[in-house]
């Protein structure tokens, strides 16, 4: 009778451990943005379905305590659950307390300070060869000012490029108000396919938390001065050849 009752537990426990989810602090991950948008993920082993999981988000909001709830749903980019809300706006030391539940079960409960978890927008990049051969790097932060006040001045933007196919990168780190970055032609492989891309952080935080990479731009480094004296020779040298072709053909 014992033993059976044992068996039961340790069948009950084994099945627990596979479907019962309980997640901790580090499952729990929110960022926002500055701006208007705060987004939660929580992911884990024993996590098969978003459903019935809700994370009730609370705020003091001009001395009024306002609560938004966020449903999960499964990640199209990753095996987590995601859920966003959008807000009026963040200041630096607010305080955000979350709970997430499953069903009305309490599962965890977290608070997190704005300035702690700030995620900048991925920013777009564009890129302009230049007329001395090199490439005029600018961005659009995604922010607007008169939103975010002096926040869009504490942006810095992280750029990289490489070679097309090859994995060597060259970074180099921007603040956002300066708005542009060029990147010295004579200093690439000549004839060359690059790759840039960019991600922000912001002194709000020191930096600690990265935006989401751009999309990637490709740029083409101009040839050197050999590979043009060599093309021009080598339309030269068919010059001759034509005039031959011309002669020839005129007489036949």
């Amino acid at each position: 009778m014992f033993s059976t009752f044992l068996l039961c537990q340790i069948i009950i426990t084994l099945i627990c451990q596979t479907l019962c989810y309980e997640p901790t602090e580090k499952d729990l991950k929110c960022f926002n943005d500055y701006e208007r948008e705060m987004k939660c993920s929580f992911e884990s082993d024993g996590l098969i379905s978003c459903s019935g999981y809700k994370l009730s988000i609370t705020r003091n909001e001009a001395d009024v305590l306002k609560e938004y709830t966020c449903i999960f749903e499964r990640s199209h980019h990753s095996p987590s659950c995601e859920c966003k809300i959008e807000v009026q706006g963040f200041s630096t030391s607010e305080i955000f307390t979350t709970t997430l539940l499953e069903g009305t079960n309490i599962l965890l409960n977290e608070n997190f300070t704005t300035h702690d978890f700030i995620k900048p927008k991925t920013p777009v990049l564009s890129v302009q060869k230049t007329e001395n051969g090199n490439f005029n790097v600018t961005w659009d932060d995604k922010y607007t000012s008169y939103s975010t006040g002096h926040f869009v001045e504490s942006l810095e933007i992280h750029l990289s490029y490489r070679i097309k196919g090859e994995d060597e990168t060259f970074s180099k780190k921007v603040s956002n108000s300066v708005g542009f970055f060029e990147i010295v032609g004579t200093i690439l492989q000549p004839n060359t396919d690059y790759i840039l891309t960019a991600r922000m952080s912001t002194n709000y935080n020191e930096h600690k938390i990265l935006s989401d990479q751009s999309a990637p731009v490709e740029f083409t480094s101009p040839s050197s001065p050999n590979d043009i004296v060599r093309t021009v020779l080598r339309d030269i040298i068919k010059i001759p050849r034509l005039f031959k072709h011309i002669y020839i053909s005129f007489f036949e």
